[in-house]
């Protein structure tokens, strides 16, 4: 069984410390051992707090951590408006005089090395990925809880991976941007899922939080609207942990394109009966999270376009 915490309060810093804390002397053990962290957060929007990591839950995080390791934690993401005008906006800069040894990082910015993301047809696609993502000794995942009109759901996995992947700007008509959409979205919807598993495959992240004290529902995962959940996820199995967080937002696991291929890949676990998280619990706090209307055609879109499919229904 794959254990997933889920905390529960009312303050966000003292529920993501408490949720921390319970992953216990496995934790411990490692930020004791490390000497340098990545603490990935989600700052897709520049100015909406609702759809962006909340400051709060990141000094949650370093906390925990500055309990136990003087390790250096680095703070980054790879914002599509621009991650400096992010940590401005939703006062990150605070951390740096808050705790010693935390580095802000624009990843947009940092040096890279060679991934791949998938084509309509399965061929790769070479792409860039951060280069710090891949030489720290830890990797965590701290997302908040959202709707996705594309993909269902954005929380930990599609987190890590879609923002450890560098960029270069463009120019649209929202201003000055780092858009991974070209490369990901418009190869159609299971190059779209199969690619964000395939990055996790060949980058996972070692510990996963979501952050669902205000999550978000509706048209996310920028123009949605709060629904308070008092809820924080953590566990060492992202996949599991999103398997979680999806269940408490009324989807089927099943159904999420990339944690279904996560899991088939052997890369965490989507089978509720083989999580460990609390029942009576989770199905007190689960509710149906407001959908798009676009997300009724789109959420089971991936496989239908399964190249897999088409191809067994050929040869039959």
């Amino acid at each position: 069984m794959q254990e997933v915490i889920l905390e529960t309060g009312e303050h966000r810093r003292d529920v993501v410390r408490k949720a921390v804390e319970r992953l216990g002397e496995d934790f411990i053990d490692r930020i004791k051992s490390t000497e340098t962290i990545l603490l990935k957060v989600n700052l897709v929007h520049h100015e909406h707090q609702l759809a962006s990591t909340h400051i709060d839950a990141v000094r949650g995080v370093v906390d925990v951590i500055r309990l136990h390791s003087r390790a250096q934690v680095y703070v980054g993401d790879a914002s599509f408006h621009g991650t400096v005008s992010a940590f401005s906006h939703f006062g990150y800069d605070q951390l740096l005089s808050e705790y010693d040894g935390v580095h802000l990082i624009d990843l947009n910015e940092d040096e890279t090395v060679d991934g791949y993301s998938l084509k309509r047809d399965g061929s790769k696609n070479s792409i860039k990925r951060s280069a710090l993502a891949h030489s720290v000794d830890l990797r965590i995942s701290l997302a908040p809880m959202k709707v996705h009109r594309d993909m269902g759901v954005s929380l930990s996995v599609k987190n890590w991976t879609v923002g450890t992947w560098v960029v270069p700007p463009r120019n649209s008509h929202l201003g000055r941007v780092w858009a991974r959409w070209p490369w990901l979205y418009e190869e159609g919807p299971w190059a779209m899922h199969t690619s964000v598993a395939e990055l996790y495959e060949q980058l996972p992240c070692d510990i996963a939080i979501v952050d669902g004290m205000q999550a978000m529902e509706g048209d996310g995962p920028t123009e949605g609207t709060a629904v308070a959940m008092n809820t924080v996820l953590a566990g060492f199995d992202a996949v599991a942990v999103d398997a979680v967080a999806a269940t408490l937002m009324g989807f089927d696991p099943g159904d999420i394109g990339y944690l279904t291929i996560a899991a088939e890949k052997g890369l965490g676990s989507i089978d509720m009966t083989k999580i460990d998280v609390p029942p009576i619990e989770l199905a007190q706090r689960t509710r149906a999270f407001l959908r798009p209307p676009v997300l009724a055609d789109r959420l089971l879109a991936w496989k239908s376009e399964d190249p897999r499919v088409t191809i067994s229904s050929i040869n039959e």
